[in-house]
């Protein structure tokens, strides 16, 4: 008697950049997605799990071919802050804005990008990293506090002096550690007016995959296309910045060189 084929299915979960874009562009970011997501695979049978690693694994299911389904059915308190100014015009770059803690402000003519994130924290968690520096104007004297900047939430630098205290800079290439929707992604990209771009990690799109199990142990992985909130010079855009790479040599991508990615320090850590 032939016992029944069955095997074993692990299900990677990472963010895609350009998912809807054709080849050649780089569409796997090797990211893994953290954060609840359900994931579902129908086939010879159904089943259904749900993960916080970007990996799950569906042990003893028959073989056979398999369509995966994934959705992100968790929910991040920083991104539902931040979902509510979506289309709001007041980080733009023709506006002058005071932070809603009534701390610090900005003229008009600027980028405020890390404003923006600056405000998003603040409301969440009642205080936000903010960068003290000397002007160096003659008419203009004395020290100036603004949000921490760009290239600030992009720099590997966990040490005391810190710009970003209670955020800790993570290793996430090649699935190191998920990064987790509410994590702050900064690309650094010096000129005249930013010091590169900074926004919040939203909830990806959900994915779809293929698989076949045959009597083994087998491996597959299902991209979702990465999304972040930010602020841009007109108004705040909930879509896949930071998830591009058909444009600018992919300096609007997780994976360009100079891209961080900061995790809030949960206490106790």
């Amino acid at each position: 008697m032939v016992a029944p084929c069955s095997g074993e299915l692990t299900v990677s979960l990472h963010y895609g950049n350009d998912a809807d874009t054709l080849l050649p562009y780089m569409r796997d970011s090797k990211v893994l997605i953290g954060g609840e997501v359900t994931v579902k695979i129908s086939g010879p049978i159904r089943r259904e799990e749900t993960t916080n690693t970007g990996e799950v694994t569906f042990s003893n299911i028959p073989c056979g071919h398999y369509m995966i389904e994934t959705l992100f059915t968790g929910t991040d308190a920083l991104v539902e802050r931040a979902l509510l100014e979506v289309g709001s015009t007041r980080w733009a770059f023709i506006e002058k804005v005071k932070s809603f803690d009534g701390k610090m402000s900005m003229r008009r003519g600027t980028n405020k990008c890390n404003f923006f994130v600056y405000d998003m924290i603040e409301q969440v968690y009642g205080s936000s990293p903010a960068y003290t520096y000397a002007r160096r104007l003659s008419w203009l004297r004395g020290d100036n506090t603004v949000p921490a900047l760009a290239r600030h939430w992009a720099e590997e630098n966990n040490s005391e002096s810190d710009p970003t205290p209670e955020w800790h800079n993570i290793q996430f290439r090649n699935g190191r550690n998920p990064v987790s929707p509410g994590s702050i992604l900064a690309i650094e990209s010096e000129s005249a007016l930013a010091s590169g771009h900074v926004g919040i990690i939203a909830y990806p799109k959900g994915g779809i995959g293929l698989a076949q199990v045959t009597n083994a142990c087998h491996h597959t992985v299902v991209i979702m296309q990465g999304r972040t909130i930010s602020a841009n010079s007109e108004d705040v855009v909930n879509n896949d910045w930071g998830f591009r790479t058909s444009v600018n040599d992919g300096q609007n991508s997780i994976n360009y060189p100079s891209a961080g990615v900061e995790v809030k320090i949960e206490e106790g850590e």
